[in-house]
């Protein structure tokens, strides 16, 4: 039974320093990760904070952010009703 398993050993080293094992490996990973986590923001093109149509900037942040303190401060909003 000795040289059944020193074959067994040597089949397993062989499958263990192909390349072709270990893609495989990792593609099913990656699989099981994106099935339990989600896919990444990058996998959908990335995150942006700035919306490329608009102008963007600092100064579009400046606006956005004044029109919203503004309509957020009026008298009668968000009182619980």
């Amino acid at each position: 039974m000795s040289w059944l398993w020193m074959v067994e050993r040597k089949l397993v080293e062989t499958l263990l320093r192909s390349p072709a094992f270990h893609r495989g490996v990792q593609k099913v990973h990656k699989q099981i990760h994106h099935l339990q986590h989600g896919k990444p923001p990058e996998y959908y093109g990335g995150t942006s904070l700035e919306d490329p149509a608009s102008n963007g900037g600092v100064k579009n942040f400046v606006k956005l952010f004044w029109e919203e303190l503004k309509s957020g401060h009026k008298p009668g909003r968000n009182e619980g009703k």
